[in-house]
């Protein structure tokens, strides 16, 4: 269909972008002419290329990836040192961690060679043309007309402008909207580029005291130095220096040979390690070349039937290694635009009002991560430049403490949102952290939607805290307790005298006594109703406990609010579990609200806690329930008791804490393993055997409460289940069961909402295909026939397991990983586990 429309496009620059984009449409048939300026392809000084596994997935997609994979090394070792060249970091096996994760090293190269596999893919070589230096450009209703310096003409349908930082192309394209449209391309739009730092990069012969297959970071004072090691014995190395200020658009400086020679001067006693100079990299320098480090995302990419991609749209700096495989992230998403635009022109040529909606959609879908890249690339200049007191205490005290799997997990962190070719499919296989092109949809941001669940925690949490204490001195309540306090008996009993001392502490012994006023009631026989109330309400406490003790230990939740589980639990003893607890369900919301939260390495639970939790749910807090509704006799018996007990929610993780550290895996390591794509996690199991045992016995102990609350004549369901909110004074019993019911109601309420936000937040990310109204419902049926304790277990059992899983479509390997070293190993268990899963 392409071919019969007669659409062509004209490309300006032979770059990376430019014959990345050739190869794409020479892939779908599309005709193209590629002009370049210069007088060959390949230029010959130009540094390394670090390709990060997105990109080596889109030249996988163009059967190119083996071709590259014969001309590079995979980096092995990530190497930070300070100024004096001394080891700060070092994170080992990087090929088969990133392999692991996304399927592919990343590689280090020449980019002279990437080019030359670019060209010598295209089949026709006569639309490779160089020496063709644009110098005006026509856009009429038809089509374009691009005119070179030599005279000739050359007629498309689109243009776009591949041609780098310095983008002849893209100058053009606002002197034409500036004429026929002006105010499209914003006035200041020019002067916006910022450069704050400059790099002079180069390639060197090796040197043996740098390592093999490593990338190698050193930290200085307002400059850093990047060094991949390369194939045959090639060092490719930048040297970074920050500029006096920083600069803007036509002020960004140029530099000559002379600048350059004095800056090579003055850095080369810098240590690279504690016994390589850099003038040891320079007494065996092939060539270098000086420049500035532009940095930004332009605004508009496109006009009429002019679009800019790779640098002359979005300058991102080298130092992330996200700026080459950016370029063919670009390039792949301006192809897969314009063939929805030539399959929507039913055989015919698009209209200007398609290809304009073309070039917008591949704006829009790349522009936000763009602009996220920059970021994040500056502030990764900024951290090696030391350029702030907090950035050098950071480089200096920080980084060494940093495990090896945060550091992968930044370099990764953008990976998985990468843009490909659609329709090109290359299979799945596991992968640790999927590609968002493998989950079953692509992951989007919570937006407005995360905050209408927010809002529903906090009003179930203010309304919690009217009706447990505001509300019950409506109903003479504090009245009550204070007369207890004062004299130090209850009214249903005489003979049953207030503890006044605990450990011989006032404070300590003011807190126990007024809580023994407040749960007595609940525990005696004074009221049947209340004291099987108060056996439900703790007795379901299980579950939840359960998870939120889960959640602590989670790795992606480490030095975040929802670790802090027993100052949670110490809260909501003092003051209510249907006040705090939906605030914690709030600070979750905004802990997961990143896309690598949910990735199935962030959801591990380390195994010697995995394997301790069950023990110290049981022994922590069931255990320690049991024994408060033995119907002690001794009044100071049953309040030593209760004291005892307030401790155990907040006894859980600690003695899982304490668990652990007797684990074999302690003595063995298996903890500290490598996780493979084709393994079960460790932990699955454990945690699955967790939610079933907490779950079947929230199950039993909701079915038991619910018929002896209806079959027994001193009960009922109303009596035992529901507040009663008629406005008259009540007794202390009835007051503090108002309170109890109250922050029972607000804790379920606020447990079903975070039930329903985990399928939500899993159908967000790509994890399930769930009808969120439908499992709300299911959820809401489950809780009232199964109980909320089960159904909480149940839902968090379906998610661990969806979380799990590391692959959501029948396995199908990359032609170009079968037979690869670091896959090979990687296939035996593969069908199995997903099965399992």
């Amino acid at each position: 269909m392409d071919a019969q429309s007669g659409f062509r496009i004209i490309i300006g620059g032979g770059g990376l972008t430019g014959l990345t984009l050739a190869n794409m449409l020479q892939l779908y048939g599309i005709d193209f002419v590629l002009l370049e300026s210069n007088p060959s392809i390949s230029p010959a000084r130009h540094a390394g290329i670090s390709l990060l596994p997105h990109g080596s997935r889109i030249l996988d997609q163009l059967d190119l990836y083996d071709k590259v994979l014969e001309l590079a090394l995979p980096v092995k070792s990530l190497l930070h040192r300070d100024q004096i060249g001394k080891v700060i970091h070092d994170v080992r096996d990087v090929d088969r961690l990133m392999h692991e994760r996304h399927g592919y090293p990343i590689l280090s190269l020449d980019f002279q060679r990437v080019l030359q596999v670019l060209y010598d893919n295209i089949q026709d070589k006569s639309k490779i043309l160089t020496n063709k230096e644009i110098c005006n450009v026509d856009v009429t209703h038809n089509g374009v007309v691009v005119k070179t310096s030599d005279g000739s003409l050359y007629n498309g349908d689109i243009l776009v402008g591949a041609d780098g930082n310095q983008s002849t192309v893209r100058d053009t394209m606002w002197q034409i909207a500036d004429e026929l449209s002006p105010g499209w391309i914003s006035s200041d739009e020019h002067g916006r580029p910022s450069s704050d730092y400059g790099c002079i990069s180069g390639r060197s012969s090796f040197c043996e005291d740098i390592e093999p297959c490593s990338r190698t970071s050193v930290f200085g004072k307002h400059y850093s130095y990047i060094i991949n090691s390369g194939p045959d014995g090639h060092l490719y190395w930048s040297c970074f220096f920050k500029l006096e200020q920083r600069a803007r658009g036509n002020n960004i400086p140029t530099f000559t040979e002379e600048d350059e020679r004095e800056i090579l001067d003055a850095r080369s006693n810098d240590n690279i390690t504690p016994t390589v100079k850099f003038r040891h990299l320079l007494d065996s320098k092939d060539y270098s070349t000086i420049f500035s480090l532009q940095e930004y995302v332009f605004r508009r990419w496109h006009f009429q039937r002019i679009i800019t991609i790779g640098d002359a749209a979005h300058k991102i700096s080298p130092i992330s290694s996200y700026s080459e495989s950016a370029c063919l992230e670009s390039a792949a998403t301006l192809v897969n635009a314009i063939r929805e635009a030539l399959a929507g022109s039913n055989g015919t040529k698009p209209t200007l009002n398609q290809i304009g909606h073309a070039f917008s959609t591949a704006q829009s879908k790349l522009q936000a991560r763009l602009i996220t890249l920059e970021k994040h690339a500056h502030e990764q200049h900024r951290a090696e430049s030391l350029d702030t007191l907090l950035h050098a205490i950071t480089g200096a005290y920080s980084l060494p403490k940093i495990n090896t799997e945060n550091i992968i997990d930044r370099l990764s962190r953008h990976i998985p949102l990468a843009e490909m070719l659609d329709g090109q499919n290359l299979g799945q296989k596991p992968l640790l952290v999927p590609y968002k092109t493998e989950l079953l949809r692509a992951p989007t941001a919570p937006g407005m939607s995360k905050w209408y669940f927010v809002g529903a925690y906090l009003l179930i949490s203010g309304i919690c805290y009217y009706g447990m204490w505001v509300q019950p001195g409506y109903y003479g309540l504090w009245d009550h307790m204070g007369k207890v306090l004062t004299t130090g008996e209850f009214p249903y009993n005489s003979g049953f005298p207030l503890k006044r001392t605990y450990i011989g502490n006032e404070f300590i012994d003011n807190i126990f006594m007024y809580l023994s006023v407040v749960f007595m009631s609940g525990l005696k026989d004074w009221d049947p109703s209340f004291r099987f109330h108060n056996v439900y309400f703790l007795g379901i406490l299980i579950q939840p406990i359960t998870v939120w003790t889960v959640e602590a230990f989670r790795k992606r939740n480490l030095r975040t609010p929802v670790s802090m589980v027993t100052i949670w639990c110490t809260l909501s003893q003092f003051t209510g579990m249907g006040i705090y607890m939906p605030l914690y369900y709030a600070v979750h919301s905004f802990v997961s609200e990143s896309e690598s939260y949910w990735w199935p390495l962030s959801r591990e639970v380390p195994i010697q806690y995995a394997d301790s939790m069950i023990w110290a749910v049981m022994i922590g807090y069931t255990l320690p329930t049991i024994i408060l509704f033995i119907r002690w006799e001794d009044p100071f018996t049953l309040q030593n008791i209760e004291a005892l007990w307030q401790l155990s929610p907040m006894l859980v993780p600690l003695l899982c804490t304490l668990f652990a550290y007797f684990h074999p895996s302690r003595r063995t390591r298996v903890a500290q393993k490598p996780q493979k794509a084709n393994e079960l996690f460790p932990d699955l199991e454990p945690l699955k055997r967790l939610y079933v045992v907490t779950g079947i016995l929230g199950l039993l102990f909701h079915v038991y409460c619910v018929f002896t609350a209806y079959f027994d004549p001193e009960l009922s369901i109303s009596a035992v289940f529901w507040p009663d909110f008629i406005t008259q004074e009540k007794t202390l019993g009835e007051g503090v069961k108002f309170m109890f019911l109250i922050d029972v109601w607000a804790l379920e309420i606020a447990t079903y909402v975070w039930s329903c936000q985990a399928v939500w937040d899993l159908k967000r990310v790509g994890r399930s295909n769930a009808n969120i109204l439908k499992a709300a419902a299911l959820i809401a049926v489950s809780t009232v026939i199964l109980g909320p304790g089960a159904t909480l277990c149940a839902v968090w059992y379906w998610r661990e397991t969806r979380l799990a899983k590391t692959s959501f479509a029948p396995l199908r390997v990359p032609r170009s990983l079968l037979g690869h070293r670091l896959v090979e190993d990687s296939l035996g268990q593969v069908g199995k586990t997903d099965m399992r899963i």
